[in-house]
């Protein structure tokens, strides 16, 4: 019987895709029970599911720091509730400004209508990572995307991952146009081959993230 992977149909499963391992079963879905769970870190604690393995780190940005009005993508999401424990915890008073177009953020900047930004890290400008400015405000984030799961299952888990991977680097392209085909909502070739490209894979557990965790349970939706 194949392992059952839960996965979100984000940079998350980008890599499980690739690996094409017959020996997992990946279903796209964020209710029930599978043996492995990955989705974001966020996401994870917000369904109360423990964070067993970081898989990546690195997928957002921001530029160039938090100022008066701050942009990012769909209140609720995993950047909405990493930004506004932030802000909080250093009083900073940024208004964020939500969006569901990813465009509107670049239009927002050079408009002048935000003068900062939380962005996916294939964005063409240099900013500190959500992780790295989230440590500056003593709050641990466990990379941008995690797993739970049987830890039985980990070793085997952590080698089809791996072997995704290495196929983006290998052949991009095709890597990146196969994995579309798979996918149930899309996106871009670019975005998916960049995005693995530039994102920092982990694979280990992770440390401490209780500050973090209390930090959403605690959050207004």
């Amino acid at each position: 019987m194949a392992i059952k992977v839960m996965a979100a149909p984000g940079p998350v499963c980008f890599p499980m895709i690739a690996a094409r391992d017959e020996e997992f079963e990946i279903v796209f879905s964020k209710e029930g029970k599978a043996d492995i769970v990955i989705d974001s870190s966020v996401s994870l604690i917000k369904r109360g599911l423990p964070i067993d393995m970081i898989l990546l780190k690195g997928l957002s940005m921001v530029y160039p720091d938090f100022g008066k009005k701050l942009i990012l993508w769909r209140k609720g999401s995993a950047n909405d509730y990493v930004a506004r424990a932030i802000i909080g915890r250093e009083n900073l008073g940024t208004e964020i400004i939500y969006t569901e177009n990813q465009q509107d953020i670049m239009a927002f900047l050079k408009e002048g209508k935000a003068d900062s930004a939380i962005l996916p890290v294939t964005a063409p400008m240099k900013g500190i990572t959500l992780e790295e400015r989230a440590a500056k405000s003593g709050i641990y984030v466990p990379g941008s995307c995690s797993a739970n799961l049987d830890m039985k299952y980990a070793d085997q888990f952590k080698d089809a991952y791996m072997k995704g991977i290495e196929s983006f680097r290998k052949d991009p392209e095709k890597t990146a146009e196969y994995v579309l085909s798979r996918l149930p909502n899309k996106f871009s070739v670019d975005f998916i081959y960049e995005s693995i490209q530039k994102m920092v894979p982990v694979m280990k557990e992770p440390e401490d993230y209780s500050v973090l965790k209390e930090e959403i349970l605690n959050a207004k939706q």
